[in-house]
């Protein structure tokens, strides 16, 4: 068989790391100091790696999820926002050979279905769809399909330009009033009161702990920026970066102090954070998903964020997750 698939081993970070550094669609999320950050919750890992002459072709960053006895899911990294087959140049055959790989895998080792969250066709150097295809064509249907955005920087000379004119003297007349700073500061212990209470209006609770933002900062500090908005000195506001490459940043948290919300912080620092992109060399920032809060139907879409989000000249990308029963 020219192709093989194997668990992962601590032992194989370093050719992990050095394959994604090559790869046409690894992530920050696929990095393994990201997936072993976690503090306060623990994943049975089960990333895999497939070689073709005793070298990588793609990997696939998984854990086990254990719904029951008799249901043992292969799922996508749960503490990655995606998973999915990383890959460096593949060919039609060579993917659809890793994808039987990957079913007999999954069913010799008993897991009842594999759940699968691919980063979208805009992380990708080179585009190609021949995965997903390939996914449909053996049987794996869209589990879940949510609205995300995405700001193309390069779409006007001036990033000024793609905001709204009529936010634009919005905000300009909130400026020549208020006592407002933007600061990119990294300041945690300021910002995450304000990302919790957001949550909480929601009754939900943070992707991550303070613990866990403060650890990934630490780790990778060139891969996270937090971008702070005073008004008085008081912290109104916190933007959130995540480095998913060198091209595409992630607006992972935009969360204000809803007290100040007249001044338009979540604006402000949208704007601040686009300039800050295009100065970096950034293309894109992911604005991310827009789905309703407890709602009866989780992909239901938050119409009035969307909104929000169109007014700096965001458009609609898919996010799709892909799942096949195996049992």
């Amino acid at each position: 068989m020219d192709i093989t698939i194997r668990r992962y081993e601590n032992s194989d970070e370093l050719k992990w790391e050095e394959f994604l550094e090559t790869s046409n669609n690894g992530t920050l999320f696929h990095r393994r100091k990201f997936l072993n950050y976690h503090i306060e919750r623990e994943f049975i890992d089960h990333s895999l790696i497939f070689e073709k002459k005793g070298k990588i072709i793609a990997v696939l960053p998984a854990a086990e999820l254990n719904e029951s006895n008799d249901n043992k899911i292969l799922h996508s990294h749960p503490g990655a926002t995606f998973g999915g087959l990383i890959y460096t140049k593949l060919n039609f055959q060579d993917t659809d050979t890793i994808i039987k790989e990957l079913i007999q895998y999954s069913e010799e080792n008993g897991f009842a279905s594999i759940f699968i969250i691919p980063p979208s066709q805009l992380y990708h150097k080179i585009f190609n769809e021949s995965t997903e295809y390939l996914l449909h064509w053996h049987g794996f249907n869209r589990a879940e399909t949510y609205h995300s955005s995405i700001i193309d920087l390069g779409a006007k000379e001036n990033v000024s330009d793609l905001v709204s004119q009529r936010k634009r003297r919005y905000l300009k007349k909130i400026e020549e009033k208020a006592q407002i700073e933007l600061r990119w500061d990294n300041n945690i212990d300021e910002f995450y009161p304000i990302l919790l209470d957001n949550k909480q209006r929601h009754n939900s609770n943070p992707t991550h702990t303070k613990a866990e933002l403060n650890k990934l900062m630490k780790l990778m500090p060139d891969k996270f920026h937090l971008l702070m908005m005073y008004e008085n000195k008081n912290p109104i506001g916190g933007t959130f970066i995540f480095m998913a490459n060198s091209t595409l940043g992630i607006i992972f948290y935009n969360m204000i102090d809803y007290k100040y919300e007249h001044i338009q912080p979540a604006s402000f620092l949208i704007l601040e954070t686009m300039k800050w992109a295009k100065k970096n060399n950034l293309k894109y920032l992911d604005f991310g998903v827009s789905q309703l809060p407890q709602s009866d139907n989780p992909l239901a879409p938050s119409t009035n964020l969307i909104k929000f989000k169109e007014q700096f000249s965001s458009r609609g990308m898919l996010r799709i997750t892909y799942q096949k029963e195996l049992k």
